[in-house]
């Protein structure tokens, strides 16, 4: 593990040079391009990012959560397995190591969730599960939560919140899908309880589910108080209501327990898992029990859901390593102590902008606001720290309705010493920010 090294301007000639070549041939609407964004990467290593013009930083993201246990972490068992099968046909004549995978993976979960459909991102298992509530329920109409976000493909869209996704696509959005507060305090809890009843009331018809993530990532890494995820549970088991958790984020370990679902001692009627399983491969998992499962029906040989690269068997062994990894070394116990370390450590930096340190295990949120008094979000602050952190060699993200929480997982390997070291930067830059904002404003 490396603390930055920086030895070039930030973005350094080759990615400017790069940058310049990718305006040339991706469309404008994929990557934000600037004269302080983006760095290319060239190479990682367990916490390590290096570009291309071989500055060294912190990844304080695991690369959208996915790197838990490291960059590079399940490269040998990718290997391996390159050099026997990269690709099979998932449904058709199927990898081995796709049918061990999957033992390993049930083997860690509830007994009740024992059938899983595999797929390549987080959207997909998400589309997965709105698929299986639909065939097993005979109802479409689902319960979301406001700022949710489940992914950005047609069904997934249509559970995310934010009118920054959605808007454009409106018209092809056909629900029914409700979406209802996300409880961020017992204040809230309430509130949002007796939004969802009504919902509940009033569409008994067409109702299927609710989906839920445990913790909100990007809707600004919100911890909703505890026994929101029971009374949810409560309400569908009262309903006939599938309860559908989306731990894409949250699962493997990122939150200090195996599965976030594990604080509140439930279990959903289906869960959607991603990122991290995958070792930086394409893998994701909508997984329920023998019951909902089975009202796919039996394959005739012409699945009704499948995918190309379903199984793919270098993303299997990936997934396979990962599990072996987050056993043997006992991650979720490591990952809520220096959770917790982090956490603490967060809470000594001193900016009248900050109204809150939130989060659990090695998912953390610091949102910004303008004034404590009214909370507007501050975003240009955000923006601005992102930037800062960049010249100095740490690679963080902005999260939230409007982008003013700094959201922080690292990978699961952060030591101690490399946390002081992060929150002494990010006082010194707190402290130059907050200069800034007095002098000039934002």
């Amino acid at each position: 593990m490396f603390l930055p090294q920086i030895k070039t301007a930030i973005p350094g000639p080759q990615s400017l040079l790069y940058a310049q070549k990718l305006a040339l041939i991706e469309s404008s609407g994929i990557t934000y391009l600037s004269d302080k964004f983006p760095v290319f990467w060239q190479k990682a290593n367990g916490i390590n990012i290096w570009d291309i013009d071989d500055n060294c930083f912190l990844d304080l993201n695991s690369a959208f959560g996915v790197a838990g246990p490291g960059h590079g972490n399940a490269s040998e068992a990718v290997r391996e397995q390159a050099l026997n099968l990269i690709h099979g046909m998932g449904d058709v004549h199927p990898p081995k190591v796709k049918v061990d995978f999957m033992e390993k993976l049930i083997e860690i979960l509830p007994a009740n969730l024992n059938k899983i459909i595999l797929s390549c991102n987080g959207s997909d298992a998400c589309e997965s599960a709105l698929k299986t509530m639909q065939v097993y329920t005979k109802k479409s109409g689902i319960i979301a939560f406001e700022y949710g976000y489940h992914g950005l493909g047609y069904g997934a869209l249509d559970l995310t919140h934010k009118p920054h996704f959605r808007k454009p696509f409106e018209q092809r959005l056909s629900g029914p899908t409700f979406h209802a507060p996300y409880p961020s305090c017992e204040e809230e809890l309430a509130k949002s309880l007796k939004i969802i009843k009504e919902i509940i009331e009033n569409n008994k018809n067409i109702l299927g589910g609710i989906i839920v993530e445990p913790i909100q990532g990007r809707g600004g890494v919100i911890v909703p108080p505890k026994g929101f995820l029971k009374e949810l549970r409560n309400l569908c088991d009262k309903n006939d209501l599938l309860l559908i958790l989306d731990e894409i984020y949250t699962g493997f370990g990122r939150t200090g327990k195996m599965f976030a679902f594990e604080h509140e001692n439930i279990i959903p009627d289906l869960l959607c898992l991603g990122k991290t399983i995958g070792g930086g491969l394409p893998l994701s998992i909508c997984v329920g029990s023998s019951e909902i499962m089975s009202a796919w029906g039996k394959s005739n040989g012409e699945a009704i859901h499948t995918s190309t690269f379903l199984g793919n068997p270098l993303a299997c062994a990936a997934g396979l390593h990962i599990l072996n990894e987050l056993q043997s070394k006992n991650w979720p116990a490591l990952i809520d102590e220096r959770g917790q370390y982090f956490k603490d450590k967060l809470q000594t930096l001193k900016s009248p902008f900050i109204k809150e340190i939130r989060g659990k295990g090695l998912m953390l949120g610091i949102e910004l606001v303008k004034d404590l008094n009214t909370n507007e979000p501050f975003t240009d602050l955000a923006n601005h720290f992102t930037e800062e952190c960049l010249q100095r060699g740490l690679i963080v993200l902005t999260s939230g309705k409007a982008g003013h929480v700094i959201s922080l997982s690292p990978p699961f390997m952060i030591q101690k010493e490399t946390i002081d070291f992060v929150i002494e930067q990010f006082q010194e830059i707190f402290i130059n920010l907050n200069k800034t904002v007095q002098k000039f404003g934002i």
